[in-house]
């Protein structure tokens, strides 16, 4: 476990607890006034709800006092809000942030008390999406990464985390990339040149032996002329101020295009490629983006295939969610594995995939065109029989038309 999902886990349990005692605080407060005599009473009254004994009472009030200053060494911005999002509690670094007094604004709508239209639209939605990236309302120099929980006696937990530094060295790793890719792109491609030249000249009067050496080196040079071309793609799609236009896609006709280079790049191993298409509907997305999604997957699908295995293409809509899956027949992934398989460079079998001449960014580059499209990726796999990566997109992104047949091909 990270360190930083550590103390995500050790707030969130601190503060529960400590809303718990909270709750049971303030409701011994309310249920214990001042008691009534007992005279003339033969029987003593008993509540309805049990409190707090004032021993308990007393000792509860420490037990919070000493909750509050325990919070306070955590990095993270905590607040308490009720059902209604009123404000509870909230400590230090909240306050800071967040721009708001526990002492003076409990009881307030959290809305109301901070100015960002972001936070407040995220809280109004309970949490969904499930964190948010956003300028600290009292300091807009800091970017927080907020999380809103929900949890017992109908309270919510807002955690945010300052994220600064970490977007920063996202900003100097992604120029980086692009930069190395760029400036690495021409001395690449004139080596590319010059091997391909040579390999495919027949009277060079290059000995044999120089001739296989010549080879090898120009196979390299592809595969490292893709992973330029992977790295330049990677950066263009984390930048945030790269365009994303959206137009309507006939899948019918993507798909086809698709199966047609896989049927290409599985050559003599001669995969079984399917194709099932809902036709009645089209796919609101970048088309360059959404055919790379494809193409690596494919491209995934058939390198790790044996050959003569089954492949399987579907875009289908059902209850106004449109699933666009790959399916496949082969090795299949460790259930440990895939979390982590989206990760750059990462492999599962780095030899196997070597030999494959995989790039080790194809799913890193899947997954970003997921999120730019507003989709959720899904991965099955069951080791030895197979995967399924699926992109699940949204009704906003499903587009009726006026065809009316599913088609099957393969």
């Amino acid at each position: 476990m990270s360190t930083e999902s550590f103390l995500v886990f050790l707030g969130i349990g601190i503060v529960a607890g400590g809303a718990y005692l909270l709750g049971r605080y303030r409701s011994s407060q309310a249920q214990h006034g001042p008691r009534p005599s007992n005279t003339g009473s033969s029987q003593d009254e008993t509540p309805d709800e049990p409190g707090l004994t004032d021993g308990e009472s007393t000792e509860t009030g420490d037990v919070l006092e000493d909750f509050s200053d325990s919070v306070s060494w955590l990095p993270d911005a905590i607040a308490i809000l009720d059902h209604d999002l009123n404000l509870i509690w909230g400590n230090s670094m909240a306050e800071t942030w967040f721009g708001f007094s526990t002492s003076e604004h409990a009881h307030s709508h959290f809305g109301e008390l901070v100015k960002s239209e972001e936070i407040k639209q995220f809280i109004s939605g309970k949490g969904y999406p499930e964190s948010l990236e956003c300028a600290s309302p009292n300091h807009p120099d800091l970017i927080l990464r907020l999380r809103f929980l929900q949890y017992k006696n109908r309270q919510y937990l807002l955690m945010a985390r300052d994220i600064t530094q970490v977007k920063a060295l996202e900003s100097i790793r992604r120029d980086f990339i692009a930069n190395a890719s760029h400036e690495l792109r021409t001395p690449v491609s004139i080596l590319y040149g010059y091997l391909e030249m040579m390999s495919e000249k027949k009277r060079s009067g290059i000995s044999s032996e120089w001739k296989q050496a010549i080879k090898h080196m120009h196979k390299q040079t592809v595969r490292i002329k893709q992973i330029i071309e992977d790295m330049s793609m990677l950066s263009r799609l984390e930048n945030p101020d790269t365009p994303n236009p959206p137009e309507t896609l006939d899948m019918v006709e993507l798909i086809e295009s698709v199966s047609s280079n896989a049927k290409a790049l599985s050559g003599k191993r001669s995969h079984s490629i399917n194709t099932k298409v809902n036709s009645r509907y089209d796919l609101l997305g970048n088309r360059s983006e959404i055919e790379s999604l494809l193409s690596n997957l494919v491209s995934n699908a058939i390198h790790y295939t044996p050959a003569e295995g089954k492949i399987t293409i579907k875009w289908d809509v059902k209850s106004s969610v449109g699933t666009l899956s790959i399916a496949d027949t082969g090795i299949g992934i460790e259930k440990q594995e895939i979390p982590r398989i989206t990760e750059r460079f990462y492999r599962v079998d780095s030899t196997r995939s070597r030999n494959t001449g995989g790039t080790g960014l194809g799913l890193a580059i899947v997954h970003h065109i997921v999120n730019r499209n507003d989709a959720k990726l899904r991965i099955k796999s069951i080791p030895g029989k197979g995967s399924v990566f699926s992109a699940v997109f949204p009704s906003s992104r499903i587009q009726p038309n006026d065809r009316s047949t599913d088609l099957l091909f393969g």
